[in-house]
């Protein structure tokens, strides 16, 4: 993990839009969080150097993957608040 251990992982999502409703919930009531992403695109990318599937990577159906962590002391508000998602 990229963060310090006073962050914990509260969400994680492919989808980009459940991400930033997310973030604007934290943000409304005011919870620090980070995010972090991962890449798949370019890692599906590198495991094809050999160019055996020009293809793979391209199509657009290879989605990223994203978390997102808050202060443990924040947590529990955090969960809460991920509880009323619809």
């Amino acid at each position: 993990m990229l963060f310090s251990r006073k962050l914990t992982e509260i969400y994680s999502t492919q989808d980009l839009e459940k991400l930033y409703h997310v973030k604007n919930m934290l943000r409304e009531n005011n919870i620090y969080y980070m995010t972090e992403t991962t890449n798949n695109s370019l890692r599906l990318t590198m495991n094809n150097l050999n160019g055996r599937n020009p293809i793979l990577g391209r199509t657009g159906n290879i989605k990223d993957f994203y978390r997102l962590f808050v202060y443990k002391k924040d947590q529990e508000k955090a969960a809460y608040i991920l509880s009323q998602l619809k």
